[in-house]
């Protein structure tokens, strides 16, 4: 067995742990002594963009929803009141990547946390449970369909990554889920809930060898299974644009998405940096030109960086009569900033805002808890705050420069808009699709 690897951060004293488990459960902490609390999370590297078999979409937010209603050893209620006894901060969320059970205590409680949350990585998965829980997710895809943000993103996303299993819905589709059988999601929980496509990560003040003792206890006799993912760089084959026309929809929503780096990057805080230039919420270029201006109500823009892929998307939001001159000035802040570049100010105040960011998430043993498992995914390793820090304050002009030169901001645009115009007043080659307000997605 691995000696367990420790790093110490200069300025704070806390300290970076990473260890291994014989059956591949990957241990991630960070020590805070300053706090009295404890962030803990089992990071499962599963999610939307696993589902490849049709029958089994949306079968990962399912299942994140079943792991709370009861194991071997407690059902849902106990689960509840092991959680409340210990006055824990608990819930869970599911993404295309991934999926995170956490819990935020006291450091006392550091065995108990542990015990209920490696226990509820081994649901039970009861068909009557199962059965029930099948409308909650139904009820659940039908109030996201009354959310035009929502709706517009997600068919950006099917837009954008057509043909690619990162335009799964991560709550499924109302057929997938009405035909989903309790046998196909206990197959998909032991495929990808083994252990070696885990991670346990815990941010705050703990002691780390008990730690490891607690994790060998509950969790050293879990199996092995996949791994991973295969996933392969991709960029749209062409830039496309897809009108949606939702007559009775006050406002229109357009987003606007172009190739970008993937998080496993170098240069991803380049090309973050000037995402923010772009179109940060506070003082960048679309908020002075556009929404300072009065003519949207959002204009904004970020990096989604993911598994060896990612993209750049702007999202506005406006009234009807303003849409068409707000897409062409989005359209000429894209073209003006590929052609120019960035400017030292601009970007002396873009690495402010992140570093700033970075300083005060790693006063969260929250944020902390997360990024450990997202840097060591990324980059096999654990990373301090003064490393994040440095590496932002290292990036140049040139780099943005370079950045900009890899994935041009003008070159394959996929635009989704949303909204009571149509195409030919958007000035959009595109067919207009006309949704009614029940129309089901």
């Amino acid at each position: 067995m691995a000696a367990p690897q420790q790093q110490q951060t200069p300025s704070t004293g806390t300290r970076l742990l990473h260890h291994t488990l014989p059956n591949g459960l990957q241990i991630l902490g960070q020590q805070m002594p300053d706090l009295e609390s404890i962030s803990i999370c089992f990071h499962v590297r599963t999610g939307a963009r696993d589902e490849h078999d049709p029958a089994l979409y949306g079968v990962s937010h399912f299942l994140e929803h079943m792991v709370f209603k009861g194991t071997a050893h407690r059902d849902a209620e106990q689960i509840t009141l092991d959680f409340n006894t210990m006055g824990a901060e608990f819930n869970a969320f599911t993404s295309v990547e991934q999926t995170v059970y956490y819990a935020r205590v006291l450091g006392e409680y550091l065995p108990r946390a542990v015990d209920l949350l490696s226990d509820m990585m081994r649901p039970r998965l009861d068909a009557t449970d199962f059965d029930m829980e099948r409308n909650v997710i139904l009820e659940e895809i039908a109030r996201s369909e009354d959310v035009p943000t929502s709706q517009a993103y997600r068919k950006l996303i099917a837009t954008y990554f057509d043909g690619q299993s990162l335009a799964h819905e991560v709550l499924g589709t109302r057929e997938s889920i009405r035909d989903l059988q309790v046998e196909q999601m206990r197959d998909y929980a032991a495929r990808r809930y083994a252990a070696n496509n885990l991670i346990l990560s815990i941010a705050g003040n703990f002691d780390w060898q008990q730690l490891l003792d607690l994790a060998a206890e509950k969790c050293g006799d879990w199996r092995g299974g996949e791994q991973g993912r295969t996933a392969q760089p991709y960029l749209p084959a062409q830039p496309t644009a897809r009108v949606i026309v939702k007559p009775n929809l006050k406002q229109q929503i357009m987003l606007l998405a172009c190739p970008a780096v993937s998080f496993q990057d170098p240069d991803l805080y380049p090309a973050e940096l000037a995402a923010m230039v772009l179109g940060d919420h506070t003082g960048s270029r679309l908020f002075w030109n556009i929404f300072q201006k009065g003519l949207a109500e959002t204009a904004a823009a970020s990096l989604s960086p993911f598994d060896h892929t990612g993209m750049l998307l702007t999202f506005i939001s406006t009234t009807p009569d303003h849409a068409p001159g707000v897409l062409e000035l989005v359209k000429a802040e894209l073209k003006g900033m590929q052609d120019d570049g960035v400017h030292e100010d601009e970007l002396r105040r873009a690495k402010d805002k992140l570093v700033s960011r970075v300083v005060l998430d790693g006063e969260s043993a929250y944020s902390r808890m997360q990024d450990l498992a997202y840097t060591w995914l990324r980059e096999n390793r654990l990373r301090t705050i003064e490393e994040e820090m440095e590496e932002i304050e290292r990036v140049t002009i040139a780099d943005i420069r370079r950045v900009l030169d890899r994935y041009p901001l003008t070159d394959r645009h996929v635009l989704l808009a949303y909204g009571p115009v149509e195409a030919a007043q958007l000035g959009v080659t595109a067919q207009s699709e006309t949704e009614s307000d029940d129309a089901a997605s």
